[in-house]
Parts: structure tokens; sequence; C-alpha cells
């Protein structure tokens, strides 16, 4: 299948097998308070697998097709809107992906690069009409890249900045499309919910997140909610919401790099009117995008807050552990496995908590989030900051899908280069500069507060000597250190509870001090690190402050 050149049409999903359309819906989205705990028993549900037990291909029907569409937004660029589109198509002879850009106003022969999931894909070449076009087919031997309806792209000038960016979409349209495409089903109660997932590239090493939600009731009342996350800017910067280019309002970015904007008619607030073509972009204080989108995704029609639907609890999940979106294999799992309950409130509570708990548990976070809590551990005699956890994490988890293709060499050279990273931050470099080998082998033991035999620490030391081990290397080897990481595993998933589920440190928010993460540790201690026992998941999936992220 084909465009016109240059053509851009609206988002949609659709698949055509035998002639015949039918329409393929996925429906994907996205405190204060003291933590509580109930003095009854959870049941301890059977052995955990991987939340990512294989990987995920896409589906190819027979003697058909598939299409998946994403419209690209941002901000004003010398004077100009500049409109993208992005395209995937799995046919009978393969596959392609192409991205096409209008009106980008910057000089012809200016080359942007594509990010697909923040992975460079490629690159386009603007032309004198301010046009440029990538194109990867399998059929020419190129690498074509996994795509689904959660899947973000993004293209960024050599710099990095974001030109444009969005993410695929989940509201289907019929073939032939005659348009933009259609606004979502009302739900029971009439309303209707679109929303936007927002894309942005890397600001000062970290991947930008967001989502605007829009909700317009029977009666006429509207609502909009724009969250960012993961902004890599100092505390208190301002950054202005533009829906169809139009300012909306403003966020100011909080020290745990997020917030949000919120406007409701019921408060006399000005609500624009959003349908399936409109743009939202988010823009630092000189007008740079932050982060941009199309509202191409239905909203889930559920009573209550989005956390207690399953696949947005599972969705929500992957973004805070493994700071990706869900792949399809591992997302229908553990959907699965909690609607297996059916209508048993006990059991549906018990299966979301075996799911949650889970994800620090999995391979996945075990070799990546868990690693560099050791690394900081071993380097500073400290547990790490989430701020600056958070860079790192997104860094090593980056391309890493437990059961794809090549995943455990992928997971390996990530691992490598984050070790690499580690010894040439600058706090690291202050503290073991000075230090000879002995030194520096001696004070990562001592930090990590376990003992080496004898053996291990002369094997490090003779690899530095004769340059067959690096300080990267030891301090890899130091790190997984059996006794170490025993250790350290209940510290670790008491902290993660923290970063993945309240968003902060455990000294702050409602918290000054460390006396909750130090009750939690000792409930998780005394119960043998039974998280089931501790009630410790159950507490925190259950707690105001988590569940108020997602009030709205």
């Amino acid at each position: 299948m084909g465009l016109p050149n240059h053509t851009l049409r609206s988002s949609r999903l659709r698949a055509v097998v035998l002639g015949i359309a039918f329409l393929v819906s996925v429906c994907a989205l996205p405190g204060t308070g003291t933590l509580t705990y109930a003095q009854s028993a959870t049941p301890t549900p059977t052995a955990t697998p991987s939340p990512t037990p294989g990987a995920t291909p896409t589906p190819t029907p027979a003697g058909g097709e598939v299409e998946v569409e994403a419209d690209l937004a941002g901000a004003i660029l010398n004077g100009i809107l500049p409109r993208g589109e992005a395209q995937f198509e799995i046919e009978a002879g393969g596959r392609e992906f192409r991205v096409r850009v209008e009106d980008v106003n910057l000089p012809a022969g200016t080359v942007l690069n594509v990010l697909v999931d923040n992975a460079r894909v490629g690159s386009l070449t603007l032309d004198n009409q301010m046009r440029g076009e990538l194109r990867l087919k399998t059929e020419n031997g190129q690498t074509v890249p996994p795509i689904n309806s959660r899947t973000r792209v993004v293209v960024t000038n050599q710099a990095g900045a974001t030109i444009i960016a969005g993410s695929f979409s989940n509201i289907p349209q019929p073939v032939p499309n005659p348009g933009p495409a259609p606004m979502p089903t009302p739900g029971p109660t009439g309303e209707i919910r679109i929303e936007s997932r927002l894309a942005g590239a890397a600001i000062n090493g970290l991947v930008p997140k967001g989502q605007a939600k829009f909700l317009v009731r029977a009666d006429g009342r509207r609502k909009l909610n724009v969250e960012v996350e993961k902004v890599n800017l100092p505390v208190g910067t301002i950054l202005n919401v533009f829906v169809n280019n139009v300012n909306v309002g403003q966020i100011t970015l909080a020290a745990t790099l997020e917030n949000e904007l919120e406007l409701e008619t019921e408060r006399g607030q000005t609500v624009p009117n959003i349908t399936t073509a409109s743009t939202i972009a988010v823009t630092g204080p000189q007008g740079a995008t932050i982060l941009s989108g199309v509202f191409n995704t239905a909203g889930l029609p559920i009573a209550g807050k989005d956390i207690d639907d399953r696949q947005f609890f599972v969705e929500q999940h992957y973004r805070d552990f493994f700071d990706r979106e869900a792949d399809d294999s591992g997302l229908e799992f553990w959907k699965g496995q909690i609607a297996q309950c059916g209508a048993d409130a006990g059991c549906v509570e018990r299966a979301r908590i075996n799911t949650s708990g889970a994800f620090f548990l999995s391979i996945e976070f075990q070799q990546t989030g868990y690693m560099l809590y050791r690394f900081h551990k071993a380097s500073f005699a400290a547990m790490p900051r989430r701020n600056d956890f958070i860079v790192d994490m997104q860094a090593i988890a980056q391309g890493v899908v437990v059961g794809a293709p090549g995943w455990e060499q992928k997971l390996e050279d990530n691992k490598r280069a984050a070790a690499a990273r580690f010894v040439n931050r600058q706090d690291f470099r202050d503290r073991f500069e000075r230090l000879s080998d002995d030194g520096f082998v001696d004070e990562l033991f001592r930090n990590a507060g376990v003992a080496p035999t004898q053996a291990e620490r002369e094997d490090l030391l003779g690899g530095l000597r004769t340059g067959r081990e690096t300080r990267a290397s030891v301090l890899r080897k130091v790190s997984e250190n059996a006794a170490f990481s025993k250790k350290e595993f209940n510290p670790a998933f008491v902290l993660m509870q923290y970063f993945g589920y309240l968003h902060r440190n455990p000294d702050e928010g409602a918290d000054h001090d460390l006396s909750g993460f130090n009750f939690w540790l000792k409930k998780l201690d005394d119960n043998g690190g039974d998280f089931h026992r501790a009630e410790m998941v159950k507490a925190f999936i259950a707690s105001g402050e988590y569940r108020g992220r997602f009030d709205w």
C-alpha cells in the first residue's frame, strides 16, 4: 500500500484480510498520605514467572495486511507549525516503516533523525519545500523496528532537540480513510474520552514522557489533564501547554521532575474542545518542544480510577519499573493472570499484588535496576537517589525485552556500557581516582559491606595490573558478588516501592526521614523477604498516595 507523496493522513489502526475490512482495537494508556497495612495475612499465590514471558512478534494476517499510523506534532518552528506522520505496514512480502514530515521550517538539506521508542532507526533530509521522508522496508534488506499501538516516534535535529513527535493510535478507522479518525464510542454514562501519549527526545540524558487526557460528559462539561514526567530540567521550570497551537496553561516542574495541568469547566476554567484531529505540545521556556503528540487514543470506559482497570494497571507497571511501554505478550500474560479471577474480589486483589511484585523480581529488573542499585551502594555506601537512578535506569534498560531475539546480548552490552558510564561519573572519580588498585578494590568491598575471599580479591587485583580488568569491570564483579546481592535484596525491594509506586525518595513527600522505609524493611526482613506475608506491595498499591497519582 502506498500514500500519495507528502500527503499526511490522520491516525488509525486497521487490518484488511481477503479484501474485507475489520477493526482492530487495542486500548493503551496512561501524593500524599501515610501508608498503612492490614493485619490479615495475604495468601501467597503460585510461583511468579517473568513479566515478559516471550518475544513480541508482529502478527502477519494470512493473505492480507496490517497498517498502523501515527500523526506527529510539534511547536511552532521559525514561525511555521510542523506536521508529520509515521506509518507501519505488514504485507505478505514483508514489513515497511515510513515517516513523512511537512512544514519543517529549516534550511533545505537539513538532516533530521528518526527515533522509535528512543532508538534511532534512520534519518531524513529536508527538501526545498520543507518536506522529508524516511522509508525502511525489509524487502530492501533494511531493519524495520517493531511497532504496536503504544510505540512513540520522535523526529529530532542533530543536536537532539525534538522537532515533532507522537505515538501510534488505538482508535480504529474503516477503509478507505475518509478523513480524521472517528471519535471514540461514548462510555456507559455518555462521556467521551480521548487521549494522547506524548513523546519527546532526551533532555540531559533522560527521555521525558507525558500523557494528555480529555473528557467530555453528556451534559457538555469538559475536563483536560496534561501530565509530564522525567523532564530533566531545573525544579521550578515553567512549561507551556499548547492545544491546536493555542496556549491553554502552564506546568511548573516539581523536584520529582514531573507535574500536571488540570482544567475543568466545573471550576469555571476554559477547557478547549478537543477532537481526534487535535494536536498538543508542551514547550520549554524558549519555546522548544519538550513533548508533543496528537489526540488519537481511546480512553478507558471505566467507572472509578484508571489504575483499577487491569490493562492500565499492567501497562503502568511497565512504565514505572521497566521505563518502557508493555510488549504485547507480556501485557496479555499479566492481564490474563488478573482476568482469570473473574468477579472474585479476593482473587483479583491477590493477583494484582502478585503481578506487581513480579516486576521487581523479574529478570529484566534484577539485571538492570537492581544492578544499578548495587553499583551505587558499592561505590558510595549509600542507596541511590531517584532522579539520578531513573537516568541510569533508562539507559541500561534501553531496548531490553526479555525473550525477544538477541535480548541476552543486548542486556550484556547495556550492562557493560552502564558500568563504564558509572566509573566516569564525577562523584565516582572524585572518590576513587586517587586510590591505588588495592585501595580501589578494598573500598568497593568495604562499601558493599561484604568481605571477598582471598582468591577473589587477588583475581581482581591481578586483572587490573595486567589490563584484563578495568575499574568498570571490577565494579560490576563486586556488584555481582553473591553475598552482596543477597544482603541488599530486601533494602532494594523496599526502595523501589518508593521509586516505582510513589515516584519519590523515601525521605520526601509525606516522609521527612527514613522511618517509613525502615518500617517496611523490618517487616520484609521479619517475614523472610516474603512480600506477601509482609503485606508490603499490598500496602503501597492500596495507598492513597499511589492511587492519587491516577486522580483526574
